[in-house]
């Protein structure tokens, strides 16, 4: 266990030391909040794995209602993986990826497929989306798992809720919206031992899909609970 935990720490230190030397923003705290995500979903991928391949399989879905097909905006892009980035690839003529830190394990899964009509752009996404609101806006606009995370980080969680939902549900493109909602902490006999909002006490929009994302399964956070999340699509 004692080595596990060592080759996991040298890994981390590794990545992040790779990310801090290409980031355009090159802000230690949020290069380390993405390659802590970016340890916890390799550690966590066979819990993660049915919330990722919902997470695609609606974007997807949402692609399949488009008639224009010229670019698409990808919001909290991550990790890449839950958004299927080479059909979006195929779909589209430009592909854009935003997000604050764009770690060296998402810059080479878009530069080995030598997918050329995709970018990458390092933004800080809290500020509204006004720059996509321009005579070449995107034809689609994905938040994919942002929303919770931009309220975590938020001094008014609930306004920056509001203000990213009137922004992606009101824009000139076809929105798509994944993001968790609330959480719920379960034992081993199954029951909610506690719950919580992840969205500042904002009401979500109606969905078309939801399922729960197990965040957290027992021995991650701790030995006798799990974390499970509730997702909406929008």
């Amino acid at each position: 266990m004692a080595a596990y935990i060592v080759r996991r720490m040298i890994l981390e230190a590794l990545h992040f030391t790779a990310a801090l030397a290409v980031s355009s923003r090159r802000k230690p705290r949020e290069i380390a909040g993405s390659v802590g995500l970016w340890s916890r979903a390799r550690r966590c991928a066979k819990a993660w794995a049915p919330h990722e391949e919902n997470c695609q399989a609606f974007v997807e879905e949402k692609v399949g209602q488009l008639i224009e097909r010229r670019h698409v905006a990808v919001l909290g892009s991550g990790l890449l993986r839950d958004v299927p980035l080479e059909f979006l690839a195929k779909s589209f003529q430009t592909v854009t990826l935003y997000d604050l830190v764009h770690l060296p394990s998402a810059r080479m899964k878009v530069r080995g497929g030598r997918r050329a009509n995709v970018r990458l752009v390092e933004r800080d996404l809290s500020g509204g989306l006004e720059f996509l609101k321009t005579d070449d806006a995107p034809d689609l606009v994905i938040s994919a798992c942002l929303l919770s995370q931009m309220a975590l980080h938020a001094r008014n969680p609930a306004s920056t809720v509001r203000r990213h939902l009137a922004d992606l549900l009101g824009g000139p493109w076809v929105p798509c919206l994944i993001t968790d909602t609330g959480y719920e902490v379960r034992n081993v006999k199954g029951e909610v031992i506690g719950t919580g909002d992840l969205l500042g006490g904002e009401p979500p929009p109606p969905a078309f899909r939801a399922w729960d994302w197990t965040v957290a399964p027992f021995g991650e956070a701790a030995r006798e609970t799990e974390t499970v999340h509730r997702v909406i699509a929008v």
